[in-house]
């Protein structure tokens, strides 16, 4: 430490900085890089600059904190930074819903402190030379030096393994370090290498591929890296990735080698940057929906576009990773935990797994929102699950101004109630050239706050603030000098109006009004079609909700906690949720958003075999339900498509 200053550091990022004096946390963390969420201007009523503090050292919540945090959180050491001062050495961690758009491809998420017990293990020994006198087989005479040392029992050995074994052997005179899954040897280095055990968890999403590089030994991430799912150019939702791989066998084979090429890039690149060897890798865990999961296999799909659409195995599987093309360790593995249904994957059952919602007492509900969104209730110690197509809206699909969270995409947006004028934030504050998910959801329940916008998502021209393209669909332009022109000339064609008395505009007036709606084609906006995609996609969730309540015999007023999950749950505000009625209404402080869950699941059944025997029970009780065989499920539908009433917004 540096002398007379105070040290910050900064988990999962892994970064270091130094104060030379007490200062606020949001604006040191700010000051350091950090992109950190601040909507409220530090007024602590936004709740997203939440930190977590690691070392016990925990600061007093003040009154503002105890109206936004939960009792489980401020006794776990979360705190708005935007409302307390380092002043002391200090650990903290930021969740991922803490960290700002540019962050949603990494892969992180909300951990918890787990014993490390990976299947992988690795064993040095030392061996006898082969003499005429003592003429054992190689790997015989490992299998004796694991018992006699280790106490480990060695039955089998991966054949690629066996043909390197002679020569690693005897370059390294005798000292060799093996790598043991269950009873089988899937590896061998020369000299001691038992320092160095490695392991990837992949997130296989249908919009993104987060990859984790774990140490195997200790636990820890290492690296982390996103990227976009190759497989979107064959379909942006799972049911045209489903019909364009049925098509025939070529398609199926196109879809999984772009996958399995991604991975195996990613996972090079994390090795590259970590000064590691690809053949360091020794054991891999994926999780996915259940069309990803059987796309990622080479595995037939159009079952799954069939009702009843059933998934092809509910187990787990075990494979060696050259079977389909992954470049880890020669005998390396791949883990795949098992899927529960045709719409509920491993990355349900990983979520369930991170979030601890098997484990939680009372009625608790876990929500992973994303072009497939999964939603888990646990009421009475019952686990069930439904499926609900919620569509890539949210991915800013089939919006017209749509695009995935990058620079320029508009992230937040507020409107003036009273004069109509928006104010938006983009992504690291470039021009505004789309609108991502998060800002879709904030426009369309700031024109349902600002009434300009019906209960059934239909503008309300009477308020001045509509204009037309040139194709005459309605639309409200999200740029704000559009508006402050437009309030100008309505200023100065009052002011016109006022002055002559015929009551007429001049020429020069519409002129000005006429290029005022040209711009409406050039400028970023919500129109019309964008608020029916918002409110399927809403609908659909919402519909979801209901019917676990209905089934479970309770209402939403009995749901002790919320968690929201995944990349773009992650990034919303859970009160504009509520506005536009994806959620029943409930208190802010029963919602929680823990990032990737599933990302982080998926790690921790690669570094605990404890943990991976849970997740496999966790597949056997979860009780699915097909939402269209219930008799309500038109009717909770039709009533979750509109939008709240002016009174009932938040």
């Amino acid at each position: 430490m540096l002398k007379n200053k105070i040290k910050i550091q900064v988990e999962p990022i892994g970064k270091r900085f130094f104060l030379k004096k007490p200062t606020n946390c949001l604006k040191a963390i700010q000051d350091a890089g950090i992109e950190i969420k601040s909507v409220c201007r530090s007024k602590g009523t936004c709740g997203k600059c939440r930190i977590l503090f690691m070392n016990g050292k925990y600061k007093q919540p003040n009154l503002q904190e105890l109206k936004v945090l939960s009792i489980d959180e401020i006794s776990r050491g979360t705190r708005l930074a935007c409302q307390h001062d380092f002043d002391e050495d200090t650990v903290i961690y930021i969740p991922a819903s803490s960290l700002s758009e540019q962050q949603k491809l990494q892969v992180i998420g909300q951990e918890r402190k787990i014993k490390v017990d990976p299947i992988v293990k690795k064993y040095y020994i030392k061996l006898e030379n082969a003499t005429l006198n003592d003429v054992k087989a190689d790997f015989n005479r490992i299998k004796d030096a694991l018992k006699n040392l280790y106490n480990i029992s060695v039955n089998k050995i991966d054949y690629k393994v066996l043909s390197e074994m002679p020569k690693t052997i005897r370059s390294n005179d005798w000292e060799v370090t093996v790598s043991v899954r269950y009873e089988e040897m899937i590896s061998i280095e020369g000299k001691d290498t038992t320092n160095k055990n490695f392991g990837i968890a992949v997130d296989l999403g249908t919009t993104k591929i987060a990859v984790l590089l774990v140490d195997l030994l200790t636990g820890k991430t290492i690296d982390k890296k996103g990227v976009m799912n190759p497989q979107i150019s064959f379909g942006e939702d799972v049911m045209s990735r489903i019909d364009f791989a049925s098509e025939n066998e070529a398609n199926l084979s196109r879809m999984q080698k772009v996958v399995v090429d991604s991975i195996n890039s990613v996972v090079e690149d994390l090795c590259n940057a970590n000064n590691l060897k690809i053949n360091e890798i020794l054991e891999m865990t994926l999780v996915g929906n259940t069309a990803m999961h059987h796309l990622f296999l080479k595995l037939p799909v159009k079952q799954l576009g069939l009702s009843p659409f059933p998934a092809l195995t509910s187990d787990p599987i075990n494979l060696k990773s050259r079977e389909i093309g992954i470049n880890i360790a020669l005998g390396g593995y791949i883990y795949l935990m098992p899927v529960v249904a045709g719409f509920i994957g491993s990355d349900h059952i990983s979520m369930v797994l991170a979030s601890r919602l098997n484990d939680m007492k009372g009625n608790c509900m876990a929500i992973d929102i994303g072009t497939n969104t999964e939603i888990a209730l646990i009421s009475n110690g019952k686990l069930c699950s439904v499926s609900t197509a919620s569509g890539p809206a949210f991915e800013g699909a089939h919006i017209r101004y749509g695009m995935r969270a990058a620079p320029g995409a508009i992230e937040r947006v507020a409107i003036d109630s009273q004069t109509c004028l928006p104010k938006i934030q983009t992504i690291e504050d470039k021009e505004p050239v789309g609108i991502c998910g998060s800002g879709i959801l904030d426009a369309v329940a700031e024109l349902l706050k600002a009434k300009i916008i019906n209960k059934h998502g239909k503008f309300i021209l009477s308020n001045g603030c509509i204009c037309k393209d040139s194709l005459g669909n309605l639309q409200y332009v999200l740029i704000p000098d559009f508006h402050k022109k437009r309030l100008k000339e309505k200023q100065d064609c009052d002011s016109d109006l006022a002055k002559d008395s015929s009551n007429k505009l001049s020429e020069n007036d519409i002129k000005h009004i006429k290029e005022s709606m040209r711009l409406c084609d050039e400028l970023i906006s919500i129109n019309q079609k964008d608020i029916v995609e918002i409110q399927l996609a809403k609908g659909a969730i919402r519909t979801g909700i209901e019917i676990l309540l209905e089934n479970a015999k309770i209402d939403f007023t009995d749901i002790d906690k919320v968690i929201i999950a995944g990349a773009f749950g992650s990034y919303i505000d859970p009160k504009n949720v509520i506005n536009i009625g994806m959620f029943p209404n409930v208190a802010l402080n029963k919602i929680s958003q823990v990032g990737n869950a599933a990302g982080i699941g998926a790690k921790m059944v690669l570094v605990s075999k404890t943990q991976r025997k849970i997740s496999e029970e966790i597949g056997k009780l979860d009780n699915y339900l097909e939402l269209t065989i219930f008799p309500s499920f038109s009717d909770h539908f039709a009533s979750s498509v509109s939008f709240p009433s002016p009174e009932e917004i938040i």
